[in-house]
Formats: C-alpha cells, structure tokens, sequence
C-alpha cells in the first residue's frame, strides 16, 4: 500500500511539474518581450534583433480553443481561433480535388533561443514546443496535413544559420531547408510525374540587406547573407509565377521575401524560385505583405472569381506563414474560396 501512495504521489509531482513548466515557459517568454525598446525590439546576444510580438506569442497560454480568448490579439474574439477557419479552408479545397499542406514557419525566438538575452533551458523549449505539437495534432485529427518544420529548423541550426539577424524573415538557408520539405511532399503525388519539366540554375550570391528589425530599431546596422539565385536554364532570366500550375503558394510574406525585391531585400532568390528550381517547374505564388491568416485567404477568393479556372488547376495548396499569426491580430474568418453558384 506504501508503495501506491508513493507512485501515485510521483504522479501528482510529475504533472504539477509539467504544468508549471508550461506557465513558467510562458512568463519567461512575456518577461523578455516587456524587456522591447519603445519600437517593439529586443536585442538579442551577438547582434541578433527579435521582435516584441514574436516573444508575445511564444507567451501565449494556448493556440486554439476558448483559451486562446486570453492570448489572441484579434479584435473580434469570434476570430481568435485559428481551428474553425483552417479546418473550414481544407475542407473547403478538398471537395474540388485540392490538397492544402498547412506549413507555419517557426518563430526565429523559438530556434534562435540561444541568442536571446536571457538563457532559455531545454525545458522550456519542450514546453513551448508542446503548444504547437497540440494545435497540429489537432488540427490533424480533423483532417489537415500539418508540416511542423520545428523539429527540422531545430536540428539543422547549428549547421546553418537559418534566420536572418537583423530581419524578421528566414534567411536563404532556411527558406531552402522549407522549400526542400514541401518539394518532397509535391513529388509524392500521383500527378507529378505527368507535369512538364524544366532546368534550373542555382548560383550563389553573397548581398547586404538592411532587416526590418535593424529598420524598426532605427539602426543603420546590416548583415551580410548567401543567396541562391535561380534562373531558367535555357533563358537565363529569374522564373515567375505560373496562374497554370499545379501548385500554389500562399501565405504572407515568408512567401515574398527575396523574390519580390524592394524593402523584401531581392528577387529571384526567395520561396518561389527555390520550391519552383526543386519541383522543376515554376509554381504560382499568391503572397501578401501582411497577415497570411486571413487576407490571403480574401485574395485567393478574389483571384477565383477573376478566374473562373483558377481552382480547377490546382492541385495542392501549400500555405506558409508566420507561427506566430496564430494568435495575431489579423484573426482567423472563415472565407469562401469561390463565389457561391
């Protein structure tokens, strides 16, 4: 009988243990955010910038369900949770023949933690990988393809460096790690292999950029990175986005940055041409500057009604965004992807 209360004593320990480690991993990550200067910045070791709302979020009680009520920064509660508006979405694509592969991009402070200003212990980082590891499984449960490229991003960080320092985004490195992931999973399909292919050339350029972080700091400070340029092979020039392909890329502007120029650093080195130089034939891109939660969503919906075809050629939707727009102030509607006959 010793021996039971013993165990179940244990029990009682290991579990108040893991819930406190879930809120004391949640204080840390609000205890650093509060740490931001007036421009929503925190400056990391080694030069490393991240941003307010990121750790915000990694703050977060929970993704989904009635308790993301506390932690959302949506203005309407009904769009805080992201549950309903991405089942909707998938089911919404599957009855035309469409698969969608969901793809978050960690957040920088998540894989990056050992540049943040304070430690961040294993422990913690199990907690709040546990947060994600929830929302997917169920998000999979009700039907949706979920690609977690945490545990990827994580054992590949030491090797390269997969974020840019001083911008919000990944940097080429890491845009190549996801963009090889969402190759493999197009290639599994049963109609690949009846697309037309193309070559491809990939040459390595060393640029200069000036992050959005550095900028919202009010920094004149810029990092050096390694790009993959990727052109046609037969014509030399940077692919562009196909309307005709199989293959759609949605999402904010993890989807934009390096292939779109201007303050989104350069083109013809980002997302796109990657996935496109890996599949061997270009995709279409459909990415907006701000929230990929809802609004790229709105444009897919715009975009069907321009093109009444639209839809009928696609395949897979691929939608990559920001984890942390999750518990972002865009919220999560529910949007139609084609006009009601």
């Amino acid at each position: 009988m010793n021996y039971l209360y013993i165990i179940q004593a244990l029990l009682i320990l290991c579990f108040s243990a893991a819930t406190v480690s879930a809120e004391t991993a949640q204080q840390q990550m609000m205890n650093i955010a509060a740490a931001a200067d007036e421009n929503g910045v925190i400056q990391g070791k080694d030069g490393w910038l991240f941003l307010k709302e990121e750790l915000e979020h990694l703050g977060s009680k929970a993704f989904y369900g009635n308790a993301v009520l506390k932690s959302s920064k949506a203005a309407k509660p009904e769009f805080a949770d992201p549950l309903p508006a991405i089942v909707d979405f998938n089911q919404q694509l599957k009855e035309r023949g469409i698969k969608l592969i969901f793809a978050p991009i960690p957040p920088k402070a998540l894989i990056n933690s050992d540049k943040l200003p304070v430690a961040v212990s294993p422990e913690t980082l199990s907690a709040l990988d546990k947060m994600y590891a929830d929302l997917y499984a169920e998000l999979t449960a009700q039907g949706v393809q979920v690609l977690d490229l945490i545990p990827l991003f994580r054992s590949a960080k030491d090797k390269e460096q997969l974020y840019c320092k001083t911008d919000t985004h990944y940097s080429g490195a890491g845009l190549s790690l996801a963009a090889d992931e969402f190759s493999k999973e197009i290639q599994k399909s049963d109609w690949y292999a009846g697309v037309s292919k193309k070559a491809y050339t990939k040459a390595k350029q060393e640029i200069s950029i000036h992050g959005d972080l550095s900028a919202m700091a009010k920094s004149d400070g810029k990092e050096n990175l390694s790009l993959d340029f990727v052109t046609d092979s037969a014509t030399g020039k940077a692919e562009i986005s196909d309307p005709d392909s199989p293959v759609l890329l949605l999402g904010d502007s993890h989807t934009l940055v390096f292939s779109v120029g201007g303050d989104l650093h350069s083109s013809g080195a980002g997302l796109f041409d990657a996935l496109s130089a890996d599949i061997k034939f270009p995709v279409d891109l459909l990415g907006v500057r701000g929230s990929g939660a809802t609004p790229s969503r709105i444009k897919l919906y715009q975009r069907s009604r321009k093109d009444k075809l639209f839809l009928e050629k696609k395949k897979i939707v691929i939608w990559c965004l920001s984890a942390r727009e999750l518990t972002g102030s865009g919220g999560w509607r529910k949007i139609p992807i084609a006009k009601k006959q």
